[in-house]
Formats: C-alpha cells, sequence, structure tokens
C-alpha cells in the first residue's frame, strides 16, 4: 500500500507537479563592489558570463580540486544570491571569509530570516502564473525574480530537484505560516500532490542529481563526481583549484568515479549507502543513493565505479551486501523529462489525433482542451493558435477564433496563415470589407516572405563558400605538419575532421584511424571516424567504432561526446 501511494505520488509530480517546504535549504546574499570579480576567482562556473536574473549550479573547490561545497548562483544585478543545503552554509562563509583579503565584497547569512517553499512539476509555471499576475511571466522567464505571491513578499528562484520544471520561494519567517498555509490549499485544489521525503528522493535519483555528503563529498576530486561538465568551466581562467582540474581532464580519467547504474528484474529492495561491488571476486565499486523506480520497475543508482568498469552499457554480475544483482553502466539522468516545447508539442498531437472523433457540436471539447494548455506551455507556438481558431470557428465561436488570430498576428508579424484564417472568419462573419482587408494583408506577406527567402537563399550561398574555404585554410594548416610529421596526432585529427566537414569521407577515414591509431584515448577521433563511416553508410563499421568510442568517453569521463555517440548509435539502431 505504501509502494502504491509513492508511486502516485511521483506520477502525480510528472504529470502535473508537487510541493514541499525545503527546509534543508538557506540563503546568503553576496554584495559589493567587487562580488562579481571574487565569486569569478573562487567558483567553478563562469560568473562573468551570467547575466542579470540568471543563475547557474556552481562549486567551491580547495587548491587540490577536492569538492568542498556545491551550490547555485543567481545573479541579480550588482549582487548575487546563493542556494545552498544549509549543511554547507557555514563552510562556504568560512571558505569565503579566508580568501577575501582586501576584496571589497560581504556576505550576508539570510538562511535565519526565512525558509523556502518549492514548487516542482511540468505544470509548476501555471501554478507561480495563477498566483501572480502582474510578474507572471517575469517569473517565468528569469531565474531570480523579487515578486508578490497570494499576497505575501517573496524571492522566486528557478531550481529543480526533481527533474522537473521547479521553483524556490523565498519566504521572511514571519509571513511563512500565512504562505504555507495558501500555498499548499491552491495547490493541493490544483491536483499537485504534497512530496514527503521518500518521493522527493526516489525523484532525485531519478533526475541524476548527486547529493553532497551522501554521494561524494570533500573527499573526492570534482571529475570523480561527474558534475564537472554542468558546473565548471574549462575557459573561464582562473580558479581555486583549476590547475590540477585541468591537468586531471588533460592527462585522462581519475580511477574511480560516480555512474549511474540500473538493475536487472531480480531487484527491488534498496541497499545501504556504501555496500560494496563485487563482480568476479573483484572490488570494482561501491553503491551511493538508489532506490527503487516504478517507471522502469527496477532499481536505479549513483555508485562510485573504478574505471575499467564504468563503460556505458556494461554489464556488470554484482554481488551487493550478500545479494546477487545484474547492474549495467547507464548514462544520468535514469528518465528524461519532458520541456515545455516537447510537453506543448505532445498535446498538440493528441487534439490533432481526437479532433476528428469529436462531434461539432461539442464546443469545449477535449482536443480543444488539451490546445489551449499547449498554449498555456507555450505561448508562441504558432502552430497550435492556427488549429484552435479553426476549430473554434468551425463550432460557430467565431469572436474567439478572430482573437486567437488577431494574437497570432501581434506575434509574429509575418504569419501568413493568421491574417488569411482572419479572411475567412470574417467571411463567415459576413463583414466582406475585412475580410478583403485581411486577404490584402496575407498576399503582401506572401510576396516580402517570397523577397526574403530569395535573398536568404543568395547569403546561405555565400557563407558556405566562406565555411568551405575556412575549412579549406585549416587543412593546408594541419597537411604542413603533417609533410612534417605524418604521425602528429592533432594534425591527423584535423584533417581527417575537416574532410568529413566537406563530406570527403573516404579520404577523412585513413587519417581518423591513425590519430586514434597514435591516442587510443582520443575520445572525438572516433566520433569523427563514426561520421565518417555513416558518409559511407558502412553501418557495421561505425557501430563498431561508436562501441569503441563509448567505452573510451565513458572511461574518461568526456560526456558532451559520450552522449553525442550514444544518440548516434541509438539512430543506428532504429534505421
Amino acid at each position: 500500500m505504501l509502494e502504491t501511494k509513492a508511486q502516485d505520488t511521483l506520477a502525480t509530480l510528472r504529470e502535473r507537479g508537487g510541493f514541499f517546504h525545503a527546509s534543508e535549504y538557506g540563503l546568503i546574499e553576496v554584495y559589493g563592489a567587487d562580488a562579481a570579480r571574487f565569486l569569478q576567482s573562487q567558483t567553478t562556473n563562469d560568473v562573468n558570463n551570467l547575466l542579470a536574473c540568471c543563475g547557474q549550479p556552481t562549486c567551491l573547490l580547495d587548491r587540490k580540486a577536492h569538492v568542498l561545497a556545491v551550490f547555485d548562483i543567481y545573479r541579480r544585478h550588482k549582487s548575487f544570491r546563493i542556494i545552498a543545503e544549509k549543511k554547507q552554509i557555514e563552510r562556504i562563509l568560512a571558505h569565503f571569509d579566508e580568501y577575501r583579503f582586501a576584496d571589497k565584497v560581504e556576505f550576508l547569512d539570510l538562511t535565519n530570516t526565512g525558509e523556502f517553499f518549492a514548487i516542482q512539476g511540468p505544470e509548476a509555471p501555471f501554478a507561480i502564473a495563477a498566483a501572480e499576475r502582474e510578474k507572471a511571466k517575469e517569473c517565468c522567464e528569469h531565474d531570480v525574480t523579487d515578486t508578490t505571491i497570494w499576497d505575501v513578499p517573496v524571492h522566486v528562484f528557478k531550481k529543480s530537484v526533481t527533474g522537473e520544471t521547479g521553483y524556490f520561494i523565498w519566504i521572511s519567517r514571519s509571513r511563512m505560516s500565512e504562505f504555507s498555509v495558501v500555498a499548499e490549499q491552491k495547490l493541493s485544489e490544483a491536483g499537485f500532490a504534497n512530496l514527503d521525503e521518500e518521493s522527493l528522493e526516489t525523484a532525485r535519483i531519478e533526475a541524476g542529481q548527486l547529493k553532497f555528503g551522501i554521494d561524494f563529498d570533500q573527499e573526492f576530486l570534482l571529475p570523480e563526481t561527474g558534475m564537472e561538465e554542468s558546473v565548471a568551466s574549462y575557459t573561464k581562467g582562473c580558479f581555486l583549484g583549476q590547475e590540477v582540474l585541468a591537468r586531471v581532464k588533460s592527462q585522462g580519467s581519475p580511477s574511480r568515479a560516480i555512474v549511474g547504474v540500473v538493475s536487472g528484474d531480480n531487484c527491488k529492495t534498496p541497499f545501504p549507502v556504501d555496500s560494496k561491488i563485487v563482480s568476479e571476486g573483484k572490488e570494482v565499486g561501491w553503491i551511493k543513493s538508489n532506490a527503487y523506480c516504478s517507471a522502469l520497475n527496477k532499481m536505479i543508482g549513483f555508485a562510485l565505479v573504478k574505471r575499467d568498469w564504468r563503460v556505458v552499457g556494461k554489464k556488470i554480475d554484482a554481488e551487493i551486501a550478500d545479494s546477487k544483482i545484474d547492474l549495467t553502466v547507464s548514462l544520468l539522468p535514469f528518465l528524461k523529462t519532458e520541456s515545455t516545447e516537447e510537453r506543448a508539442q505532445r498535446f498538440y498531437k493528441q487534439a490533432l489525433a481526437l479532433y476528428p472523433t469529436e462531434p461539432e457540436t461539442e464546443v469545449e471539447s477535449k482536443s480543444v482542451s488539451l490546445l489551449r494548455k499547449s498554449l498555456r506551455l507555450n505561448p508562441t507556438f504558432e502552430d497550435a493558435y492556427e488549429t484552435l481558431g479553426v476549430i473554434l470557428s468551425k463550432r460557430n465561436q467565431l469572436d474567439e477564433a478572430i482573437k486567437l488570430m488577431e494574437h497570432l498576428a501581434t506575434i509574429n508579424p509575418d504569419s501568413v496563415m493568421a491574417h488569411t484564417n482572419l479572411s475567412v472568419f470574417y467571411v463567415q462573419k459576413g463583414d466582406k470589407d475585412k475580410a478583403e482587408e485581411e486577404k490584402a494583408i496575407s498576399m503582401s506577406i506572401r510576396m516580402q516572405l517570397a523577397a526574403k527567402e530569395a535573398t536568404a537563399s543568395k547569403q546561405k550561398e555565400e557563407e558556405s563558400k566562406q565555411t568551405r574555404q575556412a575549412v579549406m585554410d585549416r587543412m593546408n594548416m594541419f597537411k604542413q605538419v603533417l609533410e612534417i610529421d605524418s604521425e602528429d596526432l592533432l594534425a591527423n585529427y584535423g584533417y581527417g575532421s575537416c574532410l568529413v566537414e566537406l563530406q570527403e569521407y573516404s579520404n577523412a577515414v585513413p587519417y581518423l584511424k591513425k590519430a586514434i591509431e597514435v591516442k587510443p584515448m582520443h575520445t572525438v577521433a572516433y566520433q569523427a571516424l563514426a561520421k565518417a563511416y555513416e558518409g559511407l553508410s558502412n553501418r557495421k563499421e561505425m557501430v563498431a567504432t561508436l562501441e569503441q568510442g563509448i567505452e573510451v568517453a565513458s572511461k574518461k569521463g568526456d560526456l558532451v561526446p559520450l552522449r553525442e555517440m550514444q544518440n548516434m548509435l541509438a539512430s543506428a539502431a532504429t534505421d
């Protein structure tokens, strides 16, 4: 019964949303003339490129690149705000104080002055919009907004701890009781789930979000966590721990790192954190956070695994806590949640499928409801406006259909279909003058678009010539290096990659194979070689190359090429 309740709670979160009191998090304000420069020198991500009202995840490292703290930083205009777990705040502030020196920067711990209330889920933006109409658009578009919700002054931060769209709302302690009573009532009425600790923990794991103090701690190098792709910039310049971090990246991969693991069908019970993973009599890793995932009907979790065993897709016959279990190494996250745009597209397609089956007399039908939801999710979705307008016009709701098309015309002044439909709708209303006016506007737009397309085609052709010339220039540079040293890694890879760009696939193969021969751990060479084989329609060699490249990228922790090669392999499997 309890398992079913937890599954229902998670299903509600994924389909609609959920809420909870985020009492384990606190808030820090960083301000002063040198605030940006100071944070740029201390944190791992690029603060200088962080725009106003935007946020990003980041870390503090020690000089040896061990992780001291993980948190989210938000830029207001001249000041910054940090959301961190309360247990990390003292360490963050102590580190800032230690390295402040003569910088004009101040740190204000606001943790005891307020609390966070969190709303998570695909319909979380609707909840925010319903609660705050004046700044609803700003709250949904910006990562941090100061506003009023349910008559209470708040700070709204975009932050997800479940993989879905999420918001953390900061309320002063004196107003928290008042706010939470209204929030819980309104959200419950909207069908949101009250998320308990177990549901949040499972959602966090499904979303592939590691937790400091459980999955890793201060003894871990950042590359051992697998988080560096999202929390660190390798191009921003110097910061504490940067030299060691760059050295680890350039020299290969750490001997151990955290990966995702998925069980076979023989396991549904979580294991104690830090249980040893033994395979073929060898200790190959340690299990971290893990939980039963009802969506996959399997156990999922994080594991600290040794290099030779952390290949994505690798099967491990494991023994954990005296239980035999089949494990498969997996990319994170375990569950890929729909983006707002993807969800809007899904509702739109469902509406198209339903519409032909509905009676024309049913105005507020299921298809109409789905199209309205689609537009709430994506207010610039032109196809949804047009389809909803046409359906409503056929159901004698001409006034609303006209308003929809007029709104579409303001969103996209070049929308031919907006004015074409308006012409048709006005004919239906018997207003011939307006119908002719809209028809003329539609024709004028068509002519303008035709002229633009002709100009764009010429511009594209010219850009293509310039791109080709730039590739040829790079090739000439690599060729000169190869004439001096035919074994040069970067010259072979660079020359071969240029040939792939020029679609000279057969000529590219020997150079890319040479690059791999010179350095078998050069991940991107496998990716380029796979593209060459794809261009040659040699599926067998493409798949073999991708499998080799994925193994190399997995061991090195090169997540970007790893994901791209995984996608190529998945596409090849469906062809």
